[in-house]
């Protein structure tokens, strides 16, 4: 995790939820993490919706030039990185996971800005999938951001962690078998080979 964001707002996560494997929507008090508040997002679980965002930071309507809500997550990406993501949201609301996502974002002037995402599962009036808890936040933030809005974005790097120990144990891609040395240690979901990590 490189974003301030990033961490400030899993530490909190991590100490709400516990002994659960998701806190509650209801516990999440925005005081709490003010500092990252700007970039901090809520997704609805609806996937034939594309994962709508339901609360959206202003820095992250900064980033994308306009108010994201209701805007669909899903519609950031494009090709094999929409279906990498896709499949990274499956493993954070069906598994309880935690991902860790490096993007970079292009505008139409083709500036670019490194980002990190984070999502994380919320369980919401005891509904394990109904809301996902994320942020987005640029590593560096360059003089154009907030200007020159991001109109597209490509993924870099994921990494999925399990908090509570549990995992879904199958191959996400039974139809691209890894080299061995890879399928004892990753999976691939998308285009990238997942390597589980710890807290």
């Amino acid at each position: 995790m490189k974003a301030a964001a990033t961490k400030e707002l899993f530490g909190y996560w991590n100490r709400l939820r516990g002994a659960r494997a998701a806190p509650e929507r209801s516990d999440v008090d925005p005081v709490a993490i003010r500092g990252a508040l700007g970039d901090v997002f809520i997704l609805e679980v609806d996937a034939a919706d594309g994962f709508p965002f339901r609360l959206s930071g202003s820095r992250i309507c900064a980033i994308a030039g306009h108010e994201m809500k209701d805007e669909r997550f899903l519609d950031l990406w494009r090709g094999p990185d929409r279906d990498t993501m896709r499949g990274a949201l499956d493993s954070v609301s069906d598994d309880a996971a935690v991902a860790v996502v490096g993007a970079r974002g292009f505008t139409e002037l083709d500036r670019q800005v490194d980002l990190e995402i984070s999502l994380l599962p919320l369980r919401h009036r005891g509904r394990t999938h109904a809301r996902l808890l994320g942020s987005m936040a640029a590593i560096e933030t360059p003089y154009w951001l907030g200007v020159s809005p991001v109109t597209r974005f490509e993924l870099t790097s994921l990494r999925m962690i399990w908090p509570s120990g549990r995992r879904r144990f199958q191959d996400a891609a039974a139809d691209l078998a890894p080299p061995p040395s890879v399928r004892e240690t990753g999976r691939r979901i998308g285009r990238f080979f997942v390597f589980d990590g710890g807290r």
